[in-house]
C-alpha cells in the first residue's frame, strides 16, 4: 500500500513540475534552417515566455534586394508575435525559406505556431492624399530606370525621384546574367577578334527592328560599357561570352556572372548622387495637360495616394513577361502552359499607362522564350553558362542533337518545343562547367538541381543517360561524332559557330531544360532621343522611355547580351533628354 501511495505522489509531483520544465525549455535562442532561392537561410530565433523577441539571420546567399525581405519578415514576426505574416511580394522562394527556418527554430523550442498568441494589431492608418513637385520622375527601378536616373543627375537635374512598386530595386536586370554586347572592346583586341559597331548593327538588324534605333545602340554600346565601368563602378571580368546570333564573341561578363554586380553599383551611384528612391510605390496613371503633354504621374504607396507634378517622366517598367492576359492577347501560343523567367512585377504597367494617353506601340506579338530554363519553375538556369563558352551539347530524349547550341534563342526554343516532352538535355563535363565559373558563381543552383534530379552527375555517358531516361547508346554515338567534328574543325550537322570544344572524360552533368518566356520585344515606340511617340509620329512632350518597356529595337528576336546594352544606351539617353527638358 505504501508503494502505491509513493507512486501516486510521484505522479502528482510530475504533473506539477513537467509543465515548468516545458516552459523553461522553450526559452532561449534556437537555430532554424530553411531553403531559400540560392541556398540555406539560417536564423537565430530568441523566445521568452512564448514571445519571439528577436530574429537574427546568420547565413543566407540570397540575391541582394531579395535578401532584404528576410529582415522585413523578421521585423513583422517580432512586432506581431505570430508566424502568420505575409510573404514579401516578388520574393517567393526567399520568403518560403525564411518561414521554413523560422518554423524549424520554433519546433526545436518544443513549440508550434499555435503557441504564439500574437499582439493586438494597430488600427490601419487611413490612407491620405499627397502632392509633390519634382523635376523628373523615373518610373521603374530596374537597370534602365537607374541608368536614366543617374544620367539625369549627371546631366544637371537636381531633383530626381525614382519610383519602384517592389520592395527592392533591380527588376529583371537583378536576376539576369547581365552580359553586355560591346563591339570592339578591349578583351576582343587582346584575343585578336575583329569586330565593329557595323557588324553588331548587322547582327541585330537581322531580326527586323528599327534601323535608326539599332544604329544608336550599336554606335554607343562600347562607350557605355566603359561608362558603366568608369563612372558607375561596374567590374567586368577578363573573359568574353559568345551568345547565339552574334557573328563573333563580343559580350562582356560582370563580376559574379550575374546582374547583382550591376544593380549593386547602380544603386550605390543613385544614392551617391542623391536620387530619391521610393520603394513599394506603384505608378498608376500619367497626367497630361490640355495640349497632351505629360505633366505628372499618380502613384500609390502603402499609406498614401501621391500625385507627382513634374517636368519630365521616364518610363522604365520593363516588359510584360509576367502578365498572362497581355501575353495571350498578343500571342495566344504563349499561354499558361509556358512558364516565365521574369522577376515579379514585370507586368507591362508602363506600356498600359502610356497607351492610355496615346502612345504608340510596336511588335507586341514578339515574345521571346529563353531555351535553357528550369522545366518546373521557368527560372533561367545559369549552369547554361557553360554552353555560352561553347562547351556543351544539347540533345533530345533520343540522344540526338537537333539544333545549333549557339543558335538564336528563337531557333533553340522552337527546336526544344518540337522534341519529345518539349524538353532538351544539356551535356557537359563537370570540369568544363567548373572552368567556366559555374561552381564558383552558381553553386547553390547546382546543388539544388542535383538534389531534385533535374540535373544528374555520373562517371560515364551511359550513367547520366540512364538516370535521365535518355537513349544511352545514341548519346555515346552523338558524342563520338561531335568529337570527330572538333578534330576536323567543322560541325557537319549544324555548323556550330566559334571555337569547337570536345566533350572530354567524365564525370558528366546532364541537365533537363525547357524554354520559358524571357523577353518581350514589343513595347512603346520611341525615337533616337528616347522621346515617346504617338501613332502619327509626333512626340508626347515630357515623356521618355527606355529598356524592355520600349519596342522596335530587337525586332522579332533579341540577341543575348543586347538587352543590357539597350537599357544602358537608351537609359542614358532618356536621362539626358529628360534633364534637358526639365531645366
Amino acid at each position: 500500500m505504501r508503494k502505491h501511495r509513493s507512486l501516486l505522489a510521484l505522479a502528482l509531483a510530475l504533473t506539477l513540475v513537467l509543465p515548468l520544465f516545458a516552459s523553461a525549455s522553450s526559452d532561449g535562442t534556437f537555430e532554424g534552417v530553411g531553403k531559400g532561392r540560392n541556398g540555406d537561410i539560417v536564423l537565430q530565433v530568441t523566445i521568452k515566455d512564448k514571445v519571439i523577441t528577436d530574429i537574427t539571420c546568420t547565413q543566407q546567399s540570397e540575391t541582394p534586394g531579395y535578401a532584404d525581405s528576410i529582415k522585413k519578415m523578421a521585423d513583422a514576426v517580432v512586432a506581431q508575435n505570430t508566424l502568420d505574416v505575409d510573404a514579401v511580394s516578388g520574393v517567393t522562394y526567399t520568403s518560403a525559406g525564411f518561414m521554413e527556418a523560422l518554423k524549424d527554430a520554433v519546433s526545436k523550442a518544443g513549440l508550434s505556431e499555435n503557441d504564439f498568441a500574437g499582439k493586438a494589431e494597430a488600427q490601419e492608418a487611413e490612407r491620405t492624399d499627397a502632392e509633390e513637385t519634382h523635376q523628373i520622375v523615373v518610373v521603374g527601378a530596374g537597370g534602365a530606370g537607374m541608368v536614366a536616373a543617374i544620367s539625369a543627375k549627371l546631366n544637371g537635374a537636381t531633383d530626381v525621384v525614382l519610383l519602384e512598386k517592389q520592395p527592392f530595386v533591380g527588376g529583371n536586370t537583378l536576376i539576369s546574367g547581365a552580359e553586355f554586347a560591346a563591339p570592339g572592346n578591349w578583351l576582343q583586341k587582346e584575343e585578336g577578334i575583329e569586330d565593329s559597331a557595323d557588324l553588331f548593327y548587322e547582327d541585330v538588324l537581322k531580326a527586323g527592328g528599327n534601323p535608326d534605333l539599332i544604329r544608336v545602340l550599336a554606335d554607343n554600346s562600347l562607350e557605355d560599357a566603359i561608362w558603366l565601368r568608369d563612372v558607375v563602378g561596374v567590374e567586368w571580368i577578363d573573359e568574353l561570352m559568345f551568345f547565339g546570333g552574334h557573328t563573333v564573341k563580343r559580350s562582356l561578363i560582370p563580376k559574379g556572372n550575374t546582374g547583382t554586380e550591376l544593380i549593386t553599383k547602380m544603386k550605390a551611384k543613385c544614392e551617391e548622387l542623391g536620387v530619391d528612391i521610393r520603394l513599394n510605390t506603384r505608378a498608376t496613371e500619367l497626367l497630361v495637360n490640355e495640349a497632351g503633354d505629360v505633366v505628372g504621374v499618380k502613384a500609390e504607396s502603402p499609406d498614401q495616394n501621391i500625385t507627382f507634378h513634374t517636368k519630365a517622366v521616364v518610363i522604365a517598367t520593363g516588359g510584360f513577361g509576367n502578365n498572362l492576359e497581355m501575353r495571350k492577347k498578343n500571342d495566344p501560343n504563349v499561354d499558361e502552359k509556358v512558364l516565365s523567367t521574369n522577376a515579379r512585377g514585370i507586368d507591362g504597367d508602363g506600356i498600359v499607362m502610356a497607351e492610355k494617353i496615346g502612345a504608340a506601340t510596336v511588335g507586341m506579338e514578339w515574345i521571346q522564350l529563353y531555351p535553357i530554363c528550369h522545366p518546373k519553375t521557368g527560372a533561367l538556369l545559369y549552369v547554361d553558362d557553360t554552353r555560352l563558352f561553347g562547351k556543351t551539347l544539347i540533345v533530345n530524349k533520343e540522344g540526338k542533337r537537333f539544333v545549333e547550341e549557339l543558335g538564336t534563342r528563337y531557333e533553340m526554343s522552337m527546336g526544344i518545343k518540337a522534341q519529345t516532352g518539349s524538353v532538351a538535355y544539356e551535356l557537359m563535363t563537370v570540369q568544363d562547367a567548373a572552368d567556366c565559373g559555374v561552381l564558383k558563381n552558381h553553386l547553390a543552383e547546382v546543388e539544388d538541381l542535383l538534389k531534385t534530379g533535374d540535373m544528374v552527375e555520373g562517371k560515364t555517358l551511359k550513367e547520366v543517360a540512364d538516370a535521365m531516361g535518355v537513349d544511352a547508346q545514341q548519346l555515346e554515338k552523338t558524342v563520338e561524332a561531335w568529337n570527330g567534328y572538333v578534330k576536323d574543325g567543322k560541325d557537319l550537322e549544324f555548323n556550330k559557330r566559334g571555337t569547337l570544344y570536345p566533350i572530354g572524360e567524365g564525370p558528366y552533368w546532364l541537365l533537363r531544360c525547357a524554354p520559358a518566356v524571357h523577353h518581350t520585344m514589343g513595347g512603346i515606340v520611341i525615337d533616337t532621343g528616347a522621346h515617346v511617340l504617338r501613332a502619327d509620329g509626333t512626340v508626347i512632350k515630357g515623356l521618355y522611355a527606355a529598356g524592355e518597356t520600349t519596342g522596335g529595337i530587337h525586332g522579332n528576336n533579341r540577341l543575348g547580351s543586347a538587352a543590357i546594352a539597350d537599357i544602358t544606351v537608351f537609359g542614358k539617353i532618356a536621362g539626358e533628354s529628360a534633364a534637358a527638358e526639365a531645366k
